[in-house]
């Protein structure tokens, strides 16, 4: 096999922008990149699940994910596994992430079993840090809004979102649950969304105005209370305005500055509910 120099001393070169030159690392380095064997995505596949390095598993799914084989079956099966048994958090995000993309049934399944994993044993699901709960709240919000989510398990997924929203002591987490909710025309998911416009991280707050809006087409500015009112005064009819966009909540802005007032005006209205406007 001929390698040209010109490739080696680009990596060289590169090596150099990083800061302390030291050569004889580079040159390992260099040398190990361009004579790195060309693997198969099945090859990856058991570097993923066997290797005792974090880095290189977590590499092997990204390699995996990124080919056109990622929605085959040993591929989905790969990912589920990894997903519920992976002990590095980040190599275990990446297979979430995978896995959903994918659409395939089973990433629903495998994500509903990862949020509950206190009704399974540690050998079915090992327990999941935030991140991990994140990424798989994240991904099951995603495929609601690809109406991806098979219709016998659209109940699961919104009870689970619901109980994200409520518990999870993650506020990314439980935005990503706001945000899923706002797919599932439920009265159960609009109580949910009210209580969590209580929240004490405002970016929750926020995201539930916004699934609240998606529902109703109605909003209150981030206002529990006035949401409370509007809820016993509506109860019978939660949905009919659903789909319509509220004047306020129309853009008011031409240009991201713009975005930013509004949004600060937004949050000192959530903060301040019973101040009037001058």
């Amino acid at each position: 096999m001929f390698v040209s120099l010109s490739g080696v001393l680009a990596l060289l070169v590169a090596g150099c922008s990083e800061g302390k030159f030291n050569f004889g690392a580079s040159l390992d380095k260099a040398v190990q990149k361009v004579f790195e064997p060309r693997r198969t995505p099945q090859q990856y596949m058991l570097i993923a699940v066997s290797d005792a390095d974090p880095d290189q598993r977590r590499a092997a799914v990204a390699k995996i994910a990124k080919s056109k084989r990622s929605d085959q079956e040993w591929a989905i099966k790969g990912f589920i596994a990894i997903a519920l048994l992976e002990s590095d958090p980040q190599t275990r995000c990446v297979a979430i992430r995978a896995l959903a993309r994918t659409r395939d049934p089973r990433a629903v399944e495998t994500l509903l079993k990862l949020l509950d994993y206190r009704r399974h044993p540690p050998g079915e699901v090992r327990p999941p840090d935030a991140l991990c709960r994140w990424d798989a709240t994240a991904a099951l919000a995603d495929l609601s809004a690809e109406g991806a989510v098979p219709e016998g398990m659209r109940a699961a997924v919104c009870d689970m979102l619901v109980e994200r929203l409520r518990s999870d002591d993650d506020r990314h987490v439980r935005i990503a649950a706001a945000r899923g909710l706002g797919y599932y025309a439920e009265q159960e998911c609009v109580k949910a969304l009210i209580v969590g416009l209580r929240d004490d991280h405002f970016a929750v707050a926020h995201e539930c105005e916004n699934a609240l809006v998606r529902l109703t087409g109605r909003t209150q500015d981030c206002n529990a209370l006035a949401w409370s009112d509007w809820y016993e005064a509506n109860g019978e009819d939660l949905f009919a305005a659903a789909g319509e966009i509220p004047e306020s909540r129309r853009p008011k802005y031409r240009n991201r500055w713009g975005k930013f007032a509004y949004n600060t005006k937004q949050f000192f209205r959530w903060l301040y509910p019973g101040k009037k406007e001058e």
